[in-house]
């Protein structure tokens, strides 16, 4: 099992890929060509950005790709150089379904990056307090309490 990591100290460890290749299996849904991309590149690859390939299928909104990549060995823990990990991204683009399986498979609800954000302050700052992003995070027990470095927290917001 790779280590979880963030930013560089795994590099060694975590090939990088060609972004566009997986965006194009992003839009058609191709899950052969993703488990051929996979077999070179491992489930944890990160493209030049250094987003996992986890985090571009969240990013995307492709809950097939999610599960798909999880059952694979992906790791949802893993971060960006910003501490941002696919639980952030999925808050922030606001896919309550990616959440869920996130989580499911073991994404800590209240990761917290680079600026003291998690999730949920992430998932109320861009969807309506009422939203199912926010719900399905609050019934996974993220916390409302937890400031950023500016001192909001997602309960100032919701």
């Amino acid at each position: 099992m790779l280590p979880i990591a963030s930013g560089n100290d795994d590099r060694n460890l975590i090939r990088y890929v060609d972004g566009g290749r997986f965006d194009e299996i992003m839009l058609t849904g191709d899950l052969t060509g993703l488990n051929s991309f996979l077999t070179n590149a491992g489930p944890n690859a990160r493209d030049n950005h250094d987003l996992t390939v986890l985090m571009r299928a969240a990013e995307a909104g492709n809950l097939m790709v999610v599960a798909r990549l999880l059952d694979l060995g992906a790791h949802p823990q893993l971060t960006n150089p910003h501490g941002v990990t696919a639980l952030h991204i999925a808050a922030t683009a606001g896919d309550d379904g990616i959440i869920e399986c996130l989580i499911n498979a073991g994404a800590k609800v209240d990761a917290i990056d680079a600026d003291g954000r998690t999730p949920l302050w992430n998932a109320a700052a861009h969807h309506l307090p009422d939203s199912a992003v926010v719900d399905v995070l609050l019934r996974a027990g993220a916390s409302i309490k937890l400031r950023d470095n500016n001192g909001v927290s997602p309960e100032d917001m919701l």
